[in-house]
């Protein structure tokens, strides 16, 4: 038997398949044009930046021209796609959500047939570890931006708000709102890993609470 470690625990997550929700996830296709987007943002704002130490220049509308044209053109795959999904979710999530869970019951079983052979001990103490980060993570993540879902993609759309206030004369656009447009993008991207963070270390707690559950003999929560 292996020794329980929180990467072996993950890894076996990331073994289960998605099932329906896998509808969710990103195609490849449409990751790389997210990466093309990414650096047409970077390309974008760098003018921005540019002006600010050397003489103002054409080149530099047009960089900021094409650094957002290709951002706003990479993007709409993705949203357009993004938007297809949600509709679909809502318009049958009742029907999504059964064969959802019919789907990881059995992969759910496994995992806890897989941690029940640790010693409660052992069990007690991962539990204890994700706790105690997770309990350091939340207020962490309220501090910077309370619920990420309650701001959705507005950071990234008041950046690019910003950037083409100034599309024809980026050098006419303020110091304080160069530092917020990259303040705005990577403070979107902070709150996205930091609610994967504690979605994930509430997956390992609910796991490791599971398992302590039915070597205490608990009946109530004992996946028949």
């Amino acid at each position: 038997m292996t020794t329980l470690s929180f990467a072996e625990l993950d890894r076996r997550l990331r073994d289960v398949p998605d099932g329906p929700a896998g509808v969710l996830d990103t195609p490849t296709l449409y990751r790389r044009a997210n990466y093309v987007a990414a650096v047409g943002a970077v390309v974008m704002l760098t003018p921005l930046i540019a002006v600010r130490i050397t003489e103002p220049a054409m080149w530099m509308i047009y960089w900021l021209q094409i650094g957002f044209s290709v951002f706003f053109l990479a993007s709409m795959p993705w949203l357009a796609r993004s938007y297809g999904v949600l509709g679909l979710s809502l318009w049958r999530w009742r029907r999504e959500q059964v064969q959802q869970l019919d789907h990881d019951l059995p992969h759910f079983r496994d995992l806890l047939d897989w941690l029940v052979r640790f010693p409660n001990s052992t069990l007690v103490e991962h539990r204890r570890v994700a706790r105690l980060v997770l309990g350091q993570l939340s207020p962490k993540i309220g501090m910077l931006g309370g619920n990420q879902e309650r701001f959705a993609i507005f950071p990234v759309a008041a950046s690019a708000f910003l950037v083409v206030r100034s599309w024809e004369a980026p050098q006419d656009m303020p110091s304080w709102q160069v530092v917020l447009a990259f303040g705005f993008v990577i403070f979107f991207f902070l709150l996205i890993v930091a609610n994967l963070m504690n979605i994930r270390l509430r997956l390992y707690e609910a796991l490791l609470s599971e398992a302590i559950a039915i070597k205490a003999g608990d009946t109530e929560t004992v996946v028949q």
